[in-house]
């Protein structure tokens, strides 16, 4: 991953801002610490193969796709993440586990439990869980705990 330029951080942090505000309008983040957290994580960090203006579209991001072309992985839209950290009710001092990691979600997470909290996110694919541990301690995230669990199946 490279370095962005001031220019890009500029950018990107007026976009996530931008971001913030539209899913306040629509009602989606509710509380002063989910609006935090969501003007706070750098979401473009995350979503390095797409220009920061998709990365900050109220959309998903596709991260994987399977042979044929269809997406099989992907950071959520902002508007359902919002949703879903609002239903929640993190609060700092909180332990979590995230079920299906990808990296920017468990930091969201991570903002909201604060310095006493805990976030714990688990995959069970290899591919997720290396995106994550790699872009959780790029984007200052290092505390968040990722952990990758194999799939077993069993046949009656």
């Amino acid at each position: 991953m490279t370095t962005p330029s001031t220019t890009d951080l500029g950018e990107a942090r007026a976009l996530r801002h931008q971001l913030a505000d539209q899913l306040a309008e629509a009602g989606h983040i509710r509380t002063p610490a989910v609006d935090e957290a969501l003007r706070t994580v750098p979401r473009h960090a995350f979503a390095p193969e797409v220009p920061v203006q998709k990365a900050y579209a109220n959309d998903i991001v596709a991260t994987r796709h399977s042979d044929d072309g269809s997406i099989i992985s992907s950071i959520s839209a902002p508007w359902l993440q919002a949703d879903m950290l609002e239903a929640a009710r993190i609060r700092p001092g909180h332990r979590v586990l995230e079920i299906g990691s990808g990296g920017y979600n468990a930091a969201l997470m991570a903002e909201l439990v604060g310095p006493t909290g805990s976030v714990t996110t688990l995959d069970i694919d290899p591919a997720v869980t290396d995106r994550a541990t790699r872009f959780l301690p790029q984007t200052g995230y290092d505390h968040v705990h990722c952990r990758f669990r194999g799939f077993v199946s069993t046949s009656a």
